[in-house]
């Protein structure tokens, strides 16, 4: 099988006022290894505009009330996403006297699959930042959309015909369609919506519209990803020129 051209991407442009904007900024990120990917990006961003980056540093470590920067903690595990609110409200409400400007929780593309409730996710999603906005005002909650696959590789669709799924094919991006597209109806005017999942599939010449049994969705472009579902420098923040923009391919 023939693999499948990889689009190039088009990594925007970064202002002098955003970067001071971040820079001057506290933030609390709860994530996993896809945010790991966006922190590393953040880094690399300033790197390329010669400026200091801000301070990144894990929940917990010594210093991190010490004026604005990133505190990122790993919230719950991997596959349970009600599992991962709980773990963000329970590190929201442990910065009493300390909070940060902002907060923000990010699912995995392994928190929605096929298998998921998507309405269900949603709906205890929306409740816990209704719940975490009226008992911290003074926090700017921001909203995310949850990352996306790759195409799965001819082997992996083997693979899955014989009962081994990797949780990456079309029917884990559909649901993850119907998860994002509840969020950005709910989110997408608040102006805070972080839709990690439109950089992915539209930092492209050519969006990466899918469709399966007659309902469509995206894909993660491969010329963003350093796997099937992890981000590479470019998906991260832009980096690398035109080589490493077109240096994947599956």
């Amino acid at each position: 099988m023939a693999p499948r051209p990889v689009a190039q991407v088009a990594a925007p442009t970064v202002s002098d006022e955003q970067l001071d904007a971040l820079s001057g900024t506290s933030l609390l990120f709860g994530h996993q290894s896809v945010g790991m990917n966006v922190l590393d990006g953040i880094a690399g961003v300033y790197h390329d505009a010669s400026r200091p980056p801000p301070t990144i540093v894990e929940a917990g470590a010594t210093g991190t009330e010490d004026g604005p920067s990133i505190v990122h903690a790993f919230v719950g595990v991997n596959g349970d996403p009600l599992g991962k609110f709980d773990a963000f409200r329970e590190l929201v409400d442990a910065t009493a006297g300390a909070a940060p400007d902002v907060a923000l929780v990010k699912l995995c593309y392994t928190d929605i699959t096929s298998t998921t409730d998507a309405q269900k996710v949603f709906e205890e999603y929306r409740a816990l930042m209704s719940d975490l906005e009226m008992r911290h005002p003074d926090i700017t909650f921001l909203y995310a959309t949850v990352p996306l696959t790759t195409d799965r590789s001819w082997r992996a669709n083997l693979k899955a015909l014989f009962g081994s799924d990797d949780q990456r094919g079309p029917a884990d991006n559909l649901v993850r369609e119907t998860y994002n597209t509840l969020i950005r109806d709910e989110y997408a005017s608040s102006g805070r919506l972080f839709d990690i999942a439109a950089v992915e599939a539209t930092l492209s010449t050519d969006p990466m519209t899918r469709e399966h049994h007659g309902e469509r969705y995206h894909v993660l472009n491969n010329a963003l990803g350093a796997d099937a579902g992890h981000l590479n420098e470019v998906g991260a923040g832009g980096r690398g020129g035109a080589d490493a923009r077109h240096r994947r391919s599956r």
